[in-house]
């Protein structure tokens, strides 16, 4: 496969792919959607977990229910309490589509292990049950202090990670289910000075109509109703920008669903880094952009 050699694109937008291809694009936390990312100009981003055997493997969910057909037997075993070799031979791919049968639950040094051959290979790995000292350990074995970010929503833990390996990127992300509380957690972060942190990305949750309607009418109606899809408004993202840049750390946000010119208006206010569930799409949005600008 040739890859991208090219880390964010054209070198003014950088980005991560959601659990490596979003779950749309590729079958998530497997070697195909690090590498999709990659090829791509993005960053992976992976959930980590151990095994009962020590090992620190790439899943999302505690379980292998979702995204492999691991057999009844252990398919709703937490990870945690199994062998990584119980289930070294699942598939993770067919699931997705019949097109990525054979990927398999990676181990993250089997990810680390493709790095070397690409130096621009960036990940993010969000902690689900981890050592730090274990992962921090892994890291160093193969070199990789200036190209992985540790990802999680508390503050703290992070900072912990950033003391142990100072070297290594740190990232909160904050979710939420309004505006409103996901800007809270931003302001309360900004208030201890962003402490141990490189980079804090924002959840960006589309508007609902007052009912809480959720149905795809009602979507269709409020999409309709404003030219601003989202519950974060410009202006506060203005501000969490000139609060970032101050301390001199990254904003990330992650539109869930985004149009063209949704992201094109992200773009014009100054928002440099992003997640998307959708890389190939978004990517190339965003490549429409730089011609626009005449930064192609």
């Amino acid at each position: 496969m040739k890859h991208n050699t090219a880390w964010g694109i054209g070198g003014v937008v950088f980005w991560q792919a959601h659990r490596g291809g979003g779950g749309f694009e590729r079958p998530d936390n497997t070697l195909v959607s690090a590498h999709y990312a990659w090829d791509l100009g993005g960053a992976a981003e992976l959930d980590i977990r151990t095994t009962a055997d020590g090992q620190i493997i790439c899943l999302h969910d505690p379980t292998l229910r979702r995204t492999t057909d691991a057999p009844e037997t252990i398919a709703d075993i937490p990870v945690e309490s199994l062998p990584y070799a119980s289930f070294v031979h699942v598939d993770a791919g067919a699931k997705f589509s019949p097109a990525f049968a054979g990927a398999r639950v990676p181990l993250l040094k089997d990810i680390f292990a493709e790095m070397p051959a690409l130096p621009e290979a960036r990940v993010y790995l969000d902690l689900k049950n981890i050592d730090l000292e274990r992962l921090a350990n892994l890291i160093a074995e193969y070199g990789l202090e200036e190209r992985v970010w540790i990802a999680g929503p508390e503050r703290p833990y992070l900072a912990a990670m950033r003391r142990l390996f100072p070297a290594v990127g740190t990232m909160q992300w904050i979710g939420g289910k309004s505006g409103y509380e996901i800007e809270s957690k931003f302001l309360a972060s900004a208030s201890e000075g962003f402490a141990g942190l490189s980079q804090i990305q924002l959840h960006l949750n589309d508007k609902i109509e007052p009912e809480n309607a959720t149905d795809a009418t009602a979507e269709k109606r409020v999409r309709n109703a404003t030219t601003w899809r989202y519950t974060i408004g410009p202006e506060f993202i203005s501000s969490a920008l000139a609060l970032c840049s101050e301390a001199n750390i990254d904003l990330e946000l992650f539109p869930w669903k985004f149009d063209e010119g949704d992201l094109f208006a992200l773009l014009d206010l100054g928002v440099r880094w992003f997640a998307t569930d959708e890389p190939e799409r978004f990517s190339t949005t965003v490549r429409r952009w730089l011609s626009k600008k005449n930064w192609a």
